[in-house]
This record gives structure tokens, sequence and C-alpha cells, in this order.
């Protein structure tokens, strides 16, 4: 595997690993609301089922000329329908059975008559109602029933076929992302025509770059100039924005100090918090404890203990309650620790920070971006002890410039198999095509730079580090073993 090879496999594992989430995410929300619409055309069915079963037998005796006659046959001996027009006998089966989810259900109720063709809509109506009515309040009620079984069909088909699009638009925002990892392999051509696999693909890596830019500034919550640079750049759909911008929507609301959509998120989310054991509902459920308690209701904080933290489990748990229960036995300005941090208004700003981190886990991202992991990675691989020393930094070295070196700060230092020399004037490595050279001072700097120093100042030098002149005869060639 090569060295890109590699890097793709470390470092762009949300790429793929997010819009797997959301996907997984959409299909057993799609499960749950299919499965609450077919039980509720199960229920409907078996409601009809029982209605039908209870009811008598009925017989429609044939229509004369002058009028539609409907007779209830009294008995338990008859099991069918009969349907008098033309002396033909139906039987239609008490039991409704075998709803499928993905059947149209198309119920018709035709029934004939000897009546003239020249007859207009109203008056069949009228005689429908009438029949109606002759059967009964129970074959009201199973008219009723009927109507309610197709709107739930109906409203099982249109949830069904809004589930499947959502679901086949994040599969293909995977399959994009696929495609577009896989586009790294490609390779240029040199000058002379030859294909040269050691050359990627540049417009790959500008894109790769440009997409680490938005993910970093969606981790650090500045969402609308991540959504400007994603689409300026078109590269949105190659990125997070859609997940990180219903995060923007929960961070707003904790700004203007509300709780509702931070509430909905956590149950949208509630059995991939339990899975991660997240505490983010107790941390929310807390806060709202402790802002019933700052606006003087005690006793609905009480009950909202009650209702929220008492069945509360796990030493975190246990922690916050008791110091939810310790807050009401002090005034609001109370300075004590920990009741004081509770009633700060910068735990607002704790709950903001705690959703992100918590938001990050739930879609398996690493607790730093691409970007910042990739900038240290490259500053611990330049990173030497010279960096930090006032005498010794080097322009040309990232970490010894800010604010790059206030951040290698906490980073370990490169491990050097090999040392290399370089003039501190210059920056060049010294070789044997740049000797160093060492002033009476005692530093050592490289010929090329000591020479063009003399050439412009009359032979002499100065050394920038003692500040002393020297003539560039007083320099003497230095050896190393």
């Amino acid at each position: 595997m090569s060295s890109i090879g590699s890097d793709v496999k470390v470092l762009e594992h949300s790429t793929l690993k997010v819009p797997y989430e959301v996907l997984n995410k959409k299909f057993r929300a799609a499960q749950k609301v299919l499965d609450r619409e077919a039980a509720y055309v199960s229920q409907a069915g078996c409601e009809i089922e029982k209605i039908l079963a209870d009811m008598p037998p009925v017989s429609i005796s044939p229509a004369n000329s002058s009028s539609n006659d409907i007779s209830v046959v009294q008995g338990n001996d008859y099991d069918s329908i009969l349907i008098g027009n033309d002396g033909l006998t139906e039987e239609i089966s008490g039991r409704l059975i075998g709803i499928s989810g993905d059947t149209e259900a198309m119920i018709d109720d035709n029934s004939e008559s000897n009546s003239n063709s020249n007859a207009t809509d109203k008056s069949s109506e009228s005689i429908d109602n009438d029949k109606c009515k002759l059967r009964g309040p129970k074959g009201t009620e199973v008219a009723k029933l009927l109507g309610t079984l197709v709107e739930r069909l109906t409203s099982l088909k249109r949830k069904a076929g809004e589930s499947i699009q959502d679901e086949l638009e994040a599969a293909r925002a995977v399959r994009k992302r696929v495609q577009h990892l896989k586009s790294y392999a490609n390779v240029d051509v040199d000058p002379c025509g030859r294909i040269n696999p050691n050359l990627t693909n540049s417009s790959w890596k500008r894109s790769r770059l440009n997409r680490m830019l938005v993910d970093h500034l969606l981790r650090e919550g500045m969402y609308d100039t991540a959504r400007l640079l994603a689409e300026d750049l078109g590269i949105k759909e190659l990125t997070n924005l859609d997940v990180f911008w219903a995060a923007k929507e929960v961070e707003e609301s904790l700004k203007r100090y509300e709780t509702n959509r931070m509430v909905a998120w956590c149950y949208e989310n509630k059995s991939k918090l339990r899975k991660i054991r997240s505490v983010l509902e107790l941390e929310i459920r807390v806060q709202e404890f402790v802002e019933l308690v700052r606006s003087g209701r005690r006793g609905d904080a009480v009950k909202h203990a009650r209702k929220y933290l008492a069945d509360s489990e796990g030493p975190e748990h246990i922690t916050a309650v008791k110091k939810c229960m310790g807050l009401l036995a002090f005034p609001t300005n109370t300075n004590l620790t920990p009741y004081a941090d509770l009633l700060s208004p910068d735990r607002w700003q704790h709950l903001i920070s705690y959703f992100r981190q918590e938001h990050a886990r739930l879609y398996q991202l690493a607790p730093t971006s691409v970007l910042g992991a990739v900038v240290q990675a490259g500053l611990a691989s330049l990173k030497t002890p010279q960096c930090y020393r006032t005498n010794s930094k080097n322009t040309n070295c990232p970490v010894c410039t800010e604010p790059l070196s206030t951040l290698a700060s906490a980073l370990p230092y490169a491990h050097c198999a090999h040392s290399q020399l370089v003039c501190a004037i210059s920056g060049e490595p010294l070789n044997e095509n740049n000797p160093p050279l060492v002033l009476p001072s005692g530093f050592v700097y490289g010929t090329k730079s000591l020479e063009e120093t003399a050439r412009t100042n009359s032979g002499k030098v100065i050394c920038s580090r003692s500040g002393k002149v020297f003539h560039i005869s007083e320099a003497e060639k230095v050896y190393v073993m």
C-alpha cells in the first residue's frame, strides 16, 4: 500500500462514517414509522372484523318496479348476505385478514339496481343512504371504519415513499464520497509523457484541503463561514454541513438560555446517546432545575427533580442529584462551591462545549478535526529544542514562528536519528558545498553567508548572536565527525 493510501485510510474515516451514520439513522426512523403505521392498519382491520362478527345476517330482497326493500333475517343459521336484484347470491366472509404493508387496498361498494339508466346521481346516493340506515348503527359504523382503513393505508403508502426517498438520498451521498476518495489514486503525467505513480492528482489534494478547512470551521462552531466556503468551492455534498447545521440550531437555543431544542435533540438520539453512555440529557435536566431555583420556583424544582432525576443511576447521576438537592438550601447569590458553579452563567457555555463533544461522539468523529491532526503531525515532525531558544530560532522553521510555536508547545520533540547542521544566517544546510566556519565568538555559520557579508562590508563579518565584528580571515574551518 502506498503512503497516500495509508494516509487516506487514517484521515478519511469520518468522510464515510458520518453519511453512513446518517443513513443508518434514517433507516431506523423509517422502520419505526412504518411499524407504527402498519399497527394502525392492523388495528383498524381488527375493529372491522370484530363488528362484522357480531352483526346478524342480512337479506336484501329483490327490488320490484316500485320500491327497494331491505329486510333483516333473524336467526343464526345464515352465513351469507343475499344481494337480490337478479337472483344472484354472494357469500361475504365476516373476517378481514392479510393486510400487507406494500399492498394498496381498494374497497368498492358495488350495488346493482333496476332503476332507469337516466336516473340522476343524487337519487342513487339517496338510495344508498336509505340502505345504510336500514342496516342499523353497526352498518354505519362499519362504513366509517372502512373509510378509516383506507386513510390508514394511504398514510402508510405516503410515509413509505417519503422514507424510501430519504434513504436513497443518504445512500447517494455515501456513494458520491466513495467515488471521491477513490479518485485519489489518479496519477499525473510527467513532462515526458510517462505516468508517474508517485504523483497524485493535485486537484484532489486541493479539494481535500478545502474539505479539511470546512470541517474545522464546523467543529469550531463557525457554521455560517463554513457554509459560505463550501458553497463557494462547490464541495457542499462532500462535507458534513447538513449534520452540523442541525447542531447549530441547538447551540443557538442554548445561547438564548433555552433548553427545549436540546431536550428534543436528546430524545431524537436517545438510543445512540445511551449506547455511548452520554450524560448530556442529565446535564440539561440539571440546568433546567437550576433555572427553576434561580427564578424562585423551588417547589417546581423539586417536582422536576422527582420526574427527571429520581430514576438516575450511576456515579455521575448520583453526584449531580446531590448537588441539586444541596442547592435548595442555599440562596441564589451564594459563593460556595459547587453551588456557585451551578448558578454561574458560564455554565451555558459549558453546555455548548459539551454538546459539541457529544455530537462528535455520536457520529464517531475524532476529538479534534482532521485539519488539527494534520497540523499537529507536521509540527511534531519539525519541533526541536532549538525552536524555543531565543538565540537559536530559524526564521524558515514553522515551529520557530508564531502562532505555530504556541500550537506546538504541547507536542513532543521530533526524533532525529541523524542531525543536520543549518546556517543560522541563511538557513541553508552546512555540507561540502557550504562548509561550516567558526568565528572567534564560538558560533558557527556557513561559508556562503560569511563570504557574502564580507564582500559587502570590506571583509568584515558580524556575528548575529554575539553582535561582535570580526574579519573574515579570523574564521576557521570546522570538521564534523
